[in-house]
């Protein structure tokens, strides 16, 4: 009799469950703190990238307005825009707080600045599994409008 009373009593049944809702939380809880982690600073670069696009706009190439050649956009200065973005990134306090902020490319094209820029990252529990950095890239643009 004692054995089949075994059998039908539910006491210990609850262990398994607790455990495995502790596993599936704490692996759910690893997972939003990587991603969560690597948005930020993947907004962070886009932030910085995109300031520095902008910095790079301001660099109007002032002899051809000075001289009358400039008609319809405004065209840059390719040395000093490069300069300005270089420049920005430099100073900026969030290319300071990311780390190393890589400018992988610079394009002008007549009034138009595109910079793209990498950063590498070290999630918090993805680092312990992969030894690696995790490379997060971003691109922005600007262009000068007159008028």
């Amino acid at each position: 009799m004692s054995g089949r009373r075994r059998l039908r009593d539910d006491r210990g049944s609850m262990i398994p469950l607790v455990l495995g809702f502790l596993l599936i939380t704490t692996m759910l809880l690893t997972v939003v703190t990587d991603v969560g982690s690597m948005w930020l600073a993947r907004r962070s670069l886009q932030a910085t990238l995109d300031g520095a696009a902008l910095a790079g706009s301001r660099a109007v190439d002032l002899q051809a307005i000075y001289s009358g050649r400039s008609r319809g956009p405004l065209l840059l200065d390719q040395a000093a825009a490069v300069g300005a973005v270089r420049g920005f990134i430099a100073q900026s306090p969030s290319a300071h707080q990311l780390g190393s902020v890589q400018i992988m490319h610079i394009t002008i094209s007549g009034a138009t600045v595109t910079v793209r820029g990498q950063i590498s990252i070290h999630p918090p529990f993805l680092s312990l599994l992969k030894s690696g950095q995790v490379h997060i890239q971003a691109q922005a643009s600007a262009q000068t409008i007159a008028g």
